[in-house]
């Protein structure tokens, strides 16, 4: 849980973005909110998958060089 704990911290302005832009774009068309309905659910895996690959279980850091 650390992990992903440090990875909301060092981008947690990305996501708010990400979840703001998304409720913006679905109040203006009906088509938006449905494609909104499938976006979402793919942002939260990729964030669930950045977390895993980016920090270890203590929530340092990896280095991928």
């Amino acid at each position: 849980m650390k992990r992903y704990y440090s990875l909301w911290k060092s981008t947690w302005w990305l996501w708010a973005l990400i979840f703001g832009g998304t409720l913006f774009l679905s109040q203006l068309n009906d088509l938006l909110f449905y494609v909104s309905l499938v976006y979402l659910p793919i942002c939260v895996s990729v964030f669930l998958w950045f977390g895993l690959v980016r920090f270890d279980e203590h929530g340092n850091e990896i280095d991928m060089t």
